[in-house]
């Protein structure tokens, strides 16, 4: 069960990362399991992508897009990245089942 919902997938990794840094602490909010991997980056990985990007991989393939998350405190950077979190993994229900 994820949130109330039957979720096909019974296992996965969930990492939160918090690293303060002078300027621009690191925050990531990340979910991995056997067929997605996707969480929003606070870093300068990607500095194109604004402060704080998404990125998704599925089958090889490894997606980065803006995250539009400029929540400095890392409890607002969580608590935003929690909310949209059920229907990023929505989105990726199909990912699993088209791998099958």
């Amino acid at each position: 069960m994820f949130l109330g919902e039957e979720f096909p997938r019974q296992e996965a990794k969930f990492e939160v990362l918090w690293r303060p840094r002078s300027g621009v602490d690191v925050q990531r909010v990340h979910w991995a399991d056997d067929a997605v991997s996707l969480g929003w980056h606070k870093d300068d990985d990607h500095e194109e992508l604004g402060t704080t990007h998404f990125q998704i991989e599925s089958d090889n393939e490894l997606v980065h897009e803006s995250g539009d998350l400029e929540a400095e405190a890392p409890l607002s950077f969580l608590e935003i990245c929690l909310r949209r979190l059920p229907a990023k993994l929505a989105q990726t229900i199909s990912v699993k089942e088209e791998a099958d």
